[in-house]
């Protein structure tokens, strides 16, 4: 593989470990994430980092029939007896790998050969037998060999025993290099051929040695044997090797294997292959798999990322769908934007006289109640029913604030039931942890807090005023007599009373003649605005209801969605946004075929 894919590979794997790392305080999220996404990791960490990010290292392994003497070539590749040689058949149980210091450790850490259970080779006798893990691979330390290349003996691939074939596959898998063992009686069982073809095909160099061969006529039945072995593999003509047959040859590992077509000793050529260029070739098929298997990973962690922001828009919007409900009721504050509108048109006279009437400041709460009513029904001058008091009224905001907030919450717990894990996990939790009683409290005070006129209304309130004045001409002036009538009111009262009883009376009768005047009035100024009362009044209500929502997602939306935020966080991190960059980076660097 080139450096790219390699830096490219490593990269990926440390933002991975990143991302998990800051998931630990996520289980649910972290376990819905990585759920079956355990073999392409373990590729991606025991097998395309360790060979491919930096200096490669062959994995050459010696494999072939029953008694073709792959220990025999096992130890000659070596130079020293590591795995035993028996006369009998089947005789290597267990595979051995020989490795230098360096890669002894890195495959004792289940690195290089992954598909394997790592034993330190203590008692060469070990692998005669299947005591221990099934899957046991035993790693023998040694200084013969260089960082740059790893040698494995193994079992019988053509064994009856189903252990054997299980070995096989996975040494299949981890050999760069398969060193075919033959002999003249055992070159080309079907067994064998079907074994060597299926690595071939999947990019493994093969290479035949002829063991026991008969030297005569410089080896010209090996020779053919070997052709037909490789012509059944589809090799084409690749480098080839024979061992002469010598009953003494396993009492010294040191002789050298030979080339029958002019490539030295089987050990120098080895050491010269290009391992780069080999690796590309092995490794095609595990990294493309490797790449769609992230790239399906790096995808589910996008749409999990888009689920959990729309799930925050989502209850963001239910926040504001539920506050639509609230039917605020002005209170004396805007009334009295209509009672400093028509005092504002009053004559100098009118204006004089109205200042000097405690009517005027009762006017406002008397018309605060009949804007409130027109909002929910027309007025008429007959009707009669009292105007409700500031308190009432605040009463029933907050009743209704607070109904409005639970059914707001059961909302959120039957959504919690409805959606997808983690996303379900996330927002239960945070609901089951909240005093849904003190939420409303909470919302109903800071709603109810924020009624007072803002600057925005002001102006609407006038423009629009201004505009039904100048619409209404016939009905303006109505309304400006009545309200003069409103200010000379109490004075007419109190002059008549004043001359019977010397003043004494006049306050009491001042309380009960301003409000019913008032009233009076109020309606009269609401049934000749009539439907302008609507205009005026809906963006006040649009303020009140945004005022609602605003709460409404401090006090329960927030801490709702306080797990989907945590969550978040570490799939928006840099770590998650690597994960992208690097898979396209190794996308980009794949090996073509």
């Amino acid at each position: 593989m080139d450096e790219t894919l390699g830096e490219g590979l490593s990269a990926f794997e440390a933002a991975l470990g990143r991302l998990r790392d800051a998931l630990v305080a996520q289980p649910d999220v972290a376990a819905f994430l990585f759920a079956d996404t355990d073999e392409w990791r373990a590729l991606l960490t025991y097998k395309l980092v360790p060979h491919l990010a930096g200096a490669g290292c062959l994995v050459a392994a010696v494999a072939g029939g029953t008694n073709t003497g792959k220990s025999t070539v096992f130890n000659l590749l070596l130079g020293e007896t590591a795995s035993p040689v028996r006369a009998t058949a089947a005789a290597t149980c267990r595979p051995v790998l020989a490795a230098s210091p360096v890669r002894s450790a890195q495959c004792l850490e289940a690195k290089l050969v992954p598909e394997f259970t790592p034993v330190p080779l203590t008692a060469p006798e070990a692998i005669l037998h299947y005591d221990g893990p099934e899957n046991a691979l035993y790693i023998y330390e040694t200084s013969r060999l260089s960082d740059g290349l790893v040698l494995l003996d193994t079992p019988d691939i053509d064994s009856i025993m189903t252990r054997h074939w299980r070995v096989a596959e996975h040494l299949r898998a981890a050999g760069d290099v398969l060193i075919g063992t033959l002999t003249p009686e055992k070159y080309k069982d079907e067994r064998v051929v079907a074994f060597f073809r299926a690595a071939h095909a999947a990019g493994r160099l093969v290479v035949p040695v002829m063991n026991k061969a008969n030297p005569a006529e410089d080896y010209a039945a090996a020779r053919a044997q070997i052709d037909d072995f490789r012509a059944a593999v589809n090799l084409g003509a690749t480098p080839c090797f024979v061992i002469p047959y010598d009953p003494t040859l396993a009492e010294d590992p040191t002789r050298p294997i030979q080339s029958l077509n002019g490539h030295g000793a089987l050990r120098e050529y080895l050491a010269g292959i290009d391992v780069s260029a080999l690796k590309r070739r092995v490794y095609r098929d595990s990294v493309t798999r490797f790449a769609e298997q992230a790239g399906l990973f790096v995808e589910k962690a996008d749409r999990l990322v888009a689920e959990l922001r729309g799930l925050r828009a989502d209850l963001a919007a239910r926040a504001r769908r539920f506050a639509q409900q609230y039917d605020p009721a002005p209170g004396p504050e805007v009334g009295g934007l209509f009672h400093e509108f028509v005092q504002s048109k009053r004559g100098a006279v009118g204006r004089a006289i109205g200042q000097a009437s405690g009517a005027v400041a009762r006017g406002a709460a008397a018309l605060g109640g009949a804007v409130r009513r027109a909002i929910t029904r027309r007025a008429t001058f007959e009707r009669g029913d009292e105007i409700e008091t500031e308190s009432a009224l605040r009463q029933r905001h907050r009743a209704a604030i607070e109904r409005i907030t639970r059914d707001l919450a059961t909302d959120l717990i039957d959504l919690a039931r409805r959606i997808d894990p983690p996303s379900a996990s996330l927002l239960q939790r945070d609901l089951e942890s909240m005093d849904l009683a003190s939420v409303g409290a909470r919302v109903a005070d800071e709603a109810l807090s924020a009624d007072d006129i803002s600057e925005a209304f002001r102006r609407h309130a006038r423009k629009t005023l201004e505009t039904w004045w100048e619409n209404h001409p016939e009905k303006r002036r109505a309304l400006l007599a009545l309200d003069m009538i409103l200010a000379l009111t109490p004075a007419a009262i109190a002059v008549p009373i004043s001359l019977y009883t010397g003043g004494i009376g006049v306050p009491e009768a001042m309380i009960f003649a301003g409000p019913l005047m008032e009233q009076f009035v109020a309606r009269v100024i609401e049934y000749q605005f009539g439907d302008a009362l609507f205009d005026f009044l809906s963006p006040w209500r649009e303020e009140q209801r945004a005022a609602l929502a605003a709460a409404l997602e401090r006090h329960l939306i927030e801490p709702a969605a306080r797990g989907l935020a945590d969550a978040l966080a570490p799939l928006e991190s840099e770590a998650c946004l690597a994960l992208g960059e690097q898979l396209e980076l190794c996308r980009k660097a794949l090996p073509k075929s």
